[in-house]
């Protein structure tokens, strides 16, 4: 019975609390404050996370945020099987990154996870969605919308359903995103 109640308890406040309440306060430090305490989130000081993440939470699984990273409104994070977020990565609203979810050709809808990792000077488009086990190479840009099921390689524009490369964007990044504001 104690083994539930912890179970219990420990849903409540990874799942219910983080993802109803602390994301809806409208003051970025308290936020930070839960996220890198309660959730064990190795997230940098110089990054910035804005209100309505939803983080799907696993403590036993890394979620890492490098510096300079600005995570717009209305995320979604998925760390259940690990998740990397590199340095100067602009993710913008309504992005949907998983690391989980159920096996198609299942008989019994098997769970399955694969770690996510995106590596620097990414940039990911509104409502773009990222699927488990994808590595986004350095400096890509994932075109708004599009659904990256495979690697995205270093310094490629991807576009669609499923996404494709396009482009190519500049090799010469060097930008920091210190964009902030105490509200959001």
């Amino acid at each position: 019975m104690k083994k539930y109640i912890k179970l219990f308890i420990y849903m409540f406040i990874m799942e219910y609390i983080s993802n109803h309440i602390v994301n809806k306060i409208p003051i970025h430090k308290l936020r930070y404050f839960f996220y890198k305490v309660i959730l064990r989130i190795k997230l940098s000081s110089k990054s910035y996370i804005m209100l309505g993440q939803y983080i799907y939470s696993d403590i036993k699984k890394p979620l890492i945020i490098g510096h300079y990273t600005v995570i717009n409104r209305n995320c979604i994070l998925d760390r259940r099987g690990g998740l990397y977020i590199g340095n100067n990565v602009n993710i913008s609203a309504e992005v949907a990154i998983y690391t989980g979810g159920h096996k198609i050709d299942s008989e019994d809808f098997a769970y399955y996870s694969k770690s996510v990792k995106i590596e620097d000077y990414v940039w990911i488009g509104t409502r773009a969605m990222i699927m488990p086990g994808v590595i986004i190479g350095k400096g890509a840009m994932i075109m708004p919308g599009a659904i990256v099921t495979k690697n995205v390689e270093d310094y490629s524009i991807v576009a669609g359903i499923p996404a494709k490369e396009i482009g190519k964007r500049n090799r010469n990044l060097t930008y920091n995103l210190t964009w902030r504001t105490m509200f959001l």
